[in-house]
């Protein structure tokens, strides 16, 4: 048994030695319609320690095992967070947009990468009990909240559930003490904007800092001026025993518009209307100087990195590790060119790399001293490598206009004429959605194998539901539902309550024959209309009821400071007054002083 602890204990440490603290990567895919799906990964692990459970009653900060040399490549800001709330695992998204399926096939990654719009969490915490596992996720997205510059400290019991059908994320999970249990919980800010400010610290955890390797591409005004985009955070603890090391993968994934980019490139960043001379018209219609028919996208294209992200890959991450950084280029090699562009001063170096045969193109960026790009250029932009089609497509919008009651449609398609899909279907809706399970209703081939609904409670958590659904091969199946709109209070509106309510995504998992997750993917979020109350009418009541006091107290005022008097009376007591009395003293000496010095007759 000594023999084979030892044995265990040696084969870790080897593949803890040959395993790179970090690794980058750049995955770059021309897709139809102008389109370039980009996709950074950053690879970046600790040394091992001793990982314990942190009792937070104990106030005992040495309890924190991981020591300083531990954090050689893995940020030592976030180390601490995840050890003081016991998480053994951390998923944070943030996205923005929406990805065309039809045009661009499967989500990068099988879509593990990816989340639905807004700001997404999930979280595996080690507790004794639910309460005590709740206190670390609230203290969780607290310090995210700062970390990240979301408003992740908006996470509360109203929008948080326990996922139940997932066991993959909590079974493969260590616990330190055999007495606790492992707790999977979940969030998500549908109506959260991504920003640069969100990307800033998202660089900040890369060794780098975005000042050389492929992170060095990376800008905020370029990332986000795209038409789909995701960036991803996962963390998870793998243990040995108690000597554990931290895994954190990092992802930025997005899909930009290639002449769009070109078009704001040439304008300088200012937009500005086109040109007479540069306006593409259709030569077989009517065209003037006043008319034009515009022709579709060029596809004649000739681009490169700089011109789309306005910098060059700046050397590899690290001089003494020249595989640390690799480029990954997928294009149709009979009609795209690619080249690699070295710079260094005033010298430069250009060098083929597709030889129209190979349509998968690997280039490690080795040399510190050069600036790297990557050229691209076709006559014929349309055509391009093959996409993969997703295992399902899912469709999900809002049914009914009344003001006290709504419902939700989803319809589901496999696309594989010879195979059946099983999926798990994963709704939270807000507590003022009261859902009516008993009106669910399912219309087409598929069926429901395993259900999970929990109610929700008016401002104390939100509406669960899952669902275990298989459809035939090439088969179909809609569901729906009906619930009723709450009424909110006063101070629970927001700002824009007029917009809507905006609900977050769904997400489906797609199952194999082992029940293993092998492909995720998240619906579109909703925009719910809530009855709102007429906000202008308490300053009406004020205004009306401040005019009636006025005019009351004005009225009542003067009765109370002011005698009624007649006229005669008046007169009598302005003639008695002191003034009065000066006045005609005054008027007796300037008569007297005009009749001494007016002249006699």
């Amino acid at each position: 048994m000594v023999a084979a602890s030892i044995l265990l204990l040696f084969i870790w440490s080897v593949l803890v030695v040959a395993s790179k603290p970090f690794q980058e990567s750049l995955h770059l895919k021309p897709l139809p319609k102008n389109g370039l799906l980009a996709s950074f990964q950053f690879e970046v692990e600790s040394l091992p320690g001793r990982l314990d459970y942190f009792n937070d009653s104990a106030k005992d900060e040495s309890q924190l095992q991981f020591k300083s040399s531990h954090y050689t490549y893995f940020p030592r800001t976030l180390g601490p967070i995840i050890e003081s709330t016991n998480t053994r695992q951390l998923h944070l998204r943030f996205t923005q947009g929406w990805w065309d399926s039809k045009s661009w096939g499967s989500l990068p990654l099988d879509g593990f990468k990816s989340g639905g719009t807004g700001v997404e969490m999930w979280t595996v915490i080690e507790a004794p009990d639910l309460e005590s596992a709740k206190k670390n996720w609230f203290k969780l997205a607290e310090s995210l909240s700062g970390f990240f510059c979301a408003s992740l400290n908006f996470i509360d019991d109203s929008i948080t559930t326990l996922p139940k059908f997932n066991t993959e994320s909590r079974e493969e999970n260590y616990v330190a003490d055999p007495s606790n249990q492992l707790f999977l919980l979940r969030a998500a800010l549908p109506s959260e904007p991504i920003c640069t400010e969100n990307l800033t610290p998202f660089l900040k955890l890369i060794p780098t800092r975005g000042k050389a390797g492929i992170s060095s591409l990376l800008d905020g005004h370029k990332v986000f001026d795209s038409l789909w985009h995701s960036m991803s955070i996962d963390v998870k603890s793998e243990c040995f025993g108690n000597e554990c090391k931290f895994k954190m993968n990092q992802s930025i994934n997005s899909v930009i518009d290639i002449t769009r980019s070109l078009r704001r490139s040439k304008e300088g960043g200012i937009p500005k209307p086109t040109r007479g001379e540069d306006l593409r018209c259709d030569l077989e219609k009517e065209h003037d100087i006043w008319k034009c028919f515009p022709l579709p996208d060029p596809t004649d294209l000739s681009w490169n990195l700089e011109l789309i992200y306005g910098k060059k890959i700046k050397g590899p991450a690290f001089k003494d590790d020249p595989n640390s950084s690799i480029v990954y280029i997928d294009v149709e090699p009979k009609h795209w060119n690619v080249n690699v562009e070295k710079s260094e001063g005033d010298s430069f170096e250009s060098l083929v790399l597709n030889d129209g045969s190979k349509s998968r193109i690997q280039y490690n960026i080795e040399d510190d001293s050069f600036d790297y790009d990557f050229s691209f250029e076709t006559e014929n932009s349309t055509v391009t490598l093959p996409v993969d089609s997703p295992p399902l497509h899912v469709s999900r919008s809002l049914t009914g206009y009344s003001q006290d009651q709504g419902g939700v449609r989803v319809s589901f398609r496999n696309p594989f004429p010879d195979k059946p899909v099983q999926f798990v279907y994963f709704e939270s809706l807000p507590w003022f959605i009261r859902l009516y399970l008993h009106t669910l209703t399912l219309e087409g081939d598929g069926f429901i194998k395993q259900k999970y609904y929990k109610p929700a409670i008016d401002r104390v958590r939100p509406s669960h539901l899952e669902f275990l659904i298989e459809i035939p091969a090439g088969g179909s199946l809609a569901m729906t539902f009906q619930f009723d709109k709450s009424l909110l209070l006063y101070a629970e509106y927001p700002p824009d309550a007029n917009h809507g309510f905006t609900i977050e995504p769904a997400v489906i998992s797609i199952l194999n024959d082992d029940s293993e997750t092998v492909y995720q993917l998240r619906t579109t979020s909703l925009l719910l209309s809530l009855p709102t109350p007429d906000f202008s009418m308490p300053y009406n009541v004020i205004i009306l009821t401040c005019t009636v006091m006025s005019l009351a107290f004005g009225s009542v005022f003067n009765l109370l400071t002011k005698k009624v008097i007649t006229e005669e009376e008046l007169e009598k007591i302005t003639e008695a007054s002191k003034l009065a009395q000066l006045k005609q003293r005054v008027k007796e000496k300037v008569s007297l002083l005009k009749s001494m010095f007016k002249p006699a007759n």
